[in-house]
């Protein structure tokens, strides 16, 4: 279960990565957390997607967060090569954490707030 607090965190680091350029270990880690994020929140959103009346505004919305963290998944969600400089690990992390903040909305069953 992850509460607001620790996504906030997860989110900062993600953040962080780009400023500091950790180790590609050290990204990794923040790596699997963001994927894990992501694929946990998805569901939602399909949800959310689904109750949508179809072609509205709403759904349209839905859609377009659902593509494109799936997209991003695709192109990003592998385990992460450690063999990949510190400068390409931060730009990957931060890449999936634009998508993971737009899926933030799509709260997970048992989220709690602290």
């Amino acid at each position: 279960m992850t509460t607001t607090t620790q996504l906030d965190e997860l989110l900062t680091a993600a953040t962080e990565a780009g400023r500091t350029l950790p180790s590609p270990e050290e990204t990794a880690v923040v790596h699997r957390r963001l994927v894990a994020e992501i694929r946990r929140r998805l569901p939602r959103a399909e949800r959310a997607a689904d109750a949508a009346p179809v072609r509205s505004r709403e759904w349209y919305q839905h859609h377009k967060v659902i593509d494109a963290a799936r997209d991003a998944l695709e192109m990003e969600g592998e385990e992460p090569d450690l063999r990949v400089g510190p400068t390409t690990a931060a730009i990957r992390v931060g890449e999936l954490a634009r998508h993971l903040r737009k899926l933030r909305a799509y709260s997970v069953e048992g989220e709690v707030g602290s």
